[in-house]
C-alpha cells in the first residue's frame, strides 16, 4: 500500500521547517507539487495522499475524518524531523486541526496551523450534498468552482470519480465538533473575499481554537487557492519565516 505522506521538494539538507499540505475534498497531493516553485527553499514540502485518488486510486478511501489519523500519526515521523506548519483546504483544515490535536497529545504539536477555506468545526454544513442522487450532486458541484466545467460534462470521467467524490463530501459534511478544543500553536485562517462555503464570518470564528488568531482575506471564491497561488504562497513563505534559523 502506498504511503500516505508523500514528500514534495527534495533539497533536504537545506530545510530548516516542513509544511504539511491535506487536500480538499477528490483532491490528491498533486495539488501541491507546483507550490514547491514559490516556497521558500528552505520549506520542506509534504502532501497528504489519500487512498482512492492517483496513484492510491484502487485504494479503498476513508468514511470519516476520525478514521484516518491514527493512520496519519504512524507516518509523522518524517515531518516532525524539524518545525512543521499544518495546511490544509476545505476538507483538508478540518483533517488537519484533528491531526493537531491527536500530535499534541505526543507532545509534538505543529509550530502554526494554518486552516483554509473551511467553516469552523462547530458550525454544520448548511447545504449537504453529499446524499444526493447522482444528478443532483453533480449539478451542486458546479457551484464550488473547483472542478473544470469540462471535467464535470465528461461521463466517463465522472463516472470513474463520483463515489470518490460522494464519499469525501459526505466525510467532510458529516463532521461537526461543538467542544471548540484550543490548539496549543497559533492558527491563521485563510479565506476568498467570495467564497459562499466558507465566508469571512464562519472562518473568523476559528478564533475559539487558539490564543494566537490571524486571518487572511484574498481575493476569489472558494478555491481562491487556485486564482491567488502566488499571494498565497508568498504568505505561507512569510509564515513560514518566523521559525527560520535566519
Amino acid at each position: 500500500m502506498e504511503k500516505l505522506i508523500e514528500k514534495i521538494s527534495m533539497a533536504k539538507e537545506r530545510e530548516e521547517v516542513n509544511l504539511l499540505c491535506i487536500p480538499y475534498a477528490g483532491g490528491g497531493a498533486s495539488a501541491y507539487y507546483a507550490w514547491k516553485k514559490r516556497l521558500n527553499s528552505k520549506v520542506g514540502l509534504y502532501a497528504v495522499q489519500l487512498p482512492g485518488r492517483e496513484n492510491r486510486i484502487v485504494d479503498t478511501p476513508y468514511e470519516s475524518i476520525h478514521d484516518m489519523i491514527p493512520d496519519l500519526l504512524e507516518e509523522m515521523d518524517v515531518v516532525v524531523q524539524k518545525p512543521y506548519i499544518l495546511f490544509g483546504h476545505s476538507m483538508g483544515a478540518k483533517v488537519a486541526y484533528e491531526l493537531e490535536k491527536a500530535m499534541a497529545l505526543k507532545a509534538m504539536g505543529s509550530v502554526e496551523l494554518i486552516v483554509s477555506g473551511s467553516r469552523a468545526p462547530h458550525i454544520p454544513e448548511p447545504k449537504p450534498i453529499g446524499h444526493l442522487p447522482d444528478e443532483a450532486f453533480l449539478k451542486e458541484l458546479y457551484r464550488f468552482e473547483g472542478t473544470p466545467v469540462e471535467v464535470l460534462q465528461n461521463k466517463e470521467i465522472m463516472k470513474l470519480f463520483l463515489p470518490l467524490l460522494k464519499t469525501d463530501f459526505t466525510m467532510d459534511e458529516e463532521y461537526y465538533d461543538v467542544s471548540k478544543k484550543k490548539v496549543n500553536c497559533p492558527i491563521t485562517a485563510f479565506c476568498g473575499k467570495h467564497d459562499v462555503e466558507a465566508n469571512e464570518e464562519d472562518m473568523r470564528q476559528w478564533k475559539d481554537y487558539s490564543d494566537l488568531f490571524t486571518m487572511k482575506v484574498f481575493d476569489g471564491n472558494h478555491f481562491f487557492i487556485k486564482s491567488e497561488l502566488i499571494k498565497v504562497l508568498d504568505m505561507i513563505n512569510e509564515i513560514a519565516s518566523k521559525y527560520l534559523k535566519s
